[in-house]
């Protein structure tokens, strides 16, 4: 199941970089210089989540995997609604030095962090018991 899981993430992940104006033009919050690098690093998770022969680095290595495409996940989904509900959106997240869409980057990117701690530590703490 979680070789299911990891590849649909990756899948949906490279399909939504791979949107016409989120690699061509620097439209959006994608551009070719966020969705690219991030879908080609979920790849590589996940490549590397098939190649791997342990246990405790496979599950390593599903939890990242799915706490990064979570984050941004998240991410592109904060970005569409602001998009979608504010009128001047274009000068709200991007306008510098006032833009906004570092900060929910960096937001999105710390809850990614913590939630794979989380995991990690309830997983162990499970284990312990």
């Amino acid at each position: 199941m979680k070789n299911i899981i990891v590849s649909a993430i990756t899948i949906i992940a490279i399909l939504y970089c791979l949107r016409f104006g989120y690699i061509w033009t620097a439209y959006g919050h994608g551009g070719q210089f966020l969705g690219v690098p991030f879908a080609m690093l979920l790849f590589i998770l996940t490549l590397t989540f098939f190649l791997s022969k342990g246990v405790k680095i496979k599950r390593r290595l599903f939890h990242l995997t799915f706490t990064f495409f979570l984050a941004l996940a998240g991410f592109s989904l904060t970005i569409e609604l602001i998009r979608k509900t504010k009128e001047n959106y274009f000068e709200f997240l991007y306008y510098e030095p006032e833009g906004w869409v570092n900060e929910i980057l960096l937001g999105w990117f710390l809850i990614g962090i913590i939630t794979y701690i989380g995991i990690e530590y309830n997983y162990r703490k499970s284990i312990s018991k």
